[in-house]
């Protein structure tokens, strides 16, 4: 098999700072980054790999196919190469990428897959749920409320009953809170099941990274990457991604705008899925 040994993947659930690091670490002069290849409504075969639980037991050919593709580079729209230098297609040309980085927030639970199958390093963020699901909320993504690729597929819903007695395919009736924090476990669950002896991939969490450029430097040299000149200058910037009311855009904190009965939904599934990344959160 192909080597990929210029590789490394950002992964991590939507709006839990995998743009900001993904950017600041693809903006390098020569690193090309690959924005979101998974994307079913942007891309042509995204849909192959979005929000599925991948293995080396149930994967398909198109699915290897697309995957091989991404990462020799020869997977491109305006989508996935949103930030790159794309004067003269030089982002395409082999000889000029030092790096490549490929940024998934619907690729996670097939993290193992990759890691395993094709020796890419992966950084996976995650980020408190609190302020995910409150950023998702905010940003109002459809897919984001749709479970149904996650009903669709076997493994995930018999994994899901073996390790968390949770029957995906019976839930009925969902408010939004609930989609979204089901979602959120999910995707914060199932891929650490494939990681138990943490060598398939690294987990850092986006609050230690945004807050101590240190932690970023060393992801830098753990990795073989080359941190920006002005890295202290961009690193409090918000990414492309950032939405207009964040408080990284207004400086303005604000409590989150969650009920009583927001927060026991949330922590009733955080503690369903047996998270324990963060402390529960209750209302003020």
């Amino acid at each position: 098999m192909k080597s990929f040994n210029k590789h490394i993947i950002i992964a991590g659930s939507a709006r839990s700072g995998t743009s900001w690091l993904s950017e600041i670490i693809g903006l390098q002069y020569r690193y090309r980054l690959l924005f979101e290849p998974e994307h079913e409504h942007q891309t042509q075969e995204g849909y192959l790999i979005c929000d599925k639980l991948i293995t080396a037991e149930n994967v398909e050919r198109d699915q290897k196919k697309y995957f091989v593709n991404i990462f020799k580079n020869q997977v491109d729209n305006d989508w996935i190469a949103q930030l790159s230098n794309r004067k003269f297609k030089r982002h395409l040309w082999p000889v000029i990428p030092k790096k490549y980085v490929i940024k998934f927030v619907r690729c996670n639970m097939s993290a193992h897959y990759i890691a395993q199958q094709y020796s890419i390093p992966i950084v996976y963020v995650i980020r408190n749920p609190y302020d995910v699901i409150a950023s998702q909320q905010r940003v109002e993504f459809p897919w984001l409320y749709n479970l149904n690729r996650f009903k669709n597929q076997d493994l995930l819903c018999n994994m899901l009953m073996e390790h968390y007695n949770f029957d995906l395919r019976n839930q009925k009736d969902l408010s939004d809170i609930e989609k979204l924090s089901i979602r959120w476990c999910i995707e914060n669950s199932i891929p650490f099941l494939f990681n138990k002896n943490g060598s398939k991939y690294t987990v850092y969490k986006y609050e230690d990274i945004k807050n101590d450029i240190n932690v970023f430097l060393e992801i830098c040299k753990s990795y073989n990457l080359k941190p920006l000149s002005n890295i202290e200058t961009v690193y409090n910037q918000p990414s492309s991604k950032t939405h207009p009311k964040s408080e990284i855009i207004t400086g303005t904190s604000k409590n989150l705008k969650f009920t009583d009965l927001d927060y026991k939904t949330i922590n009733y599934y955080l503690d369903l899925f047996k998270i324990d990344f963060y402390k529960r959160n209750y209302s003020l």
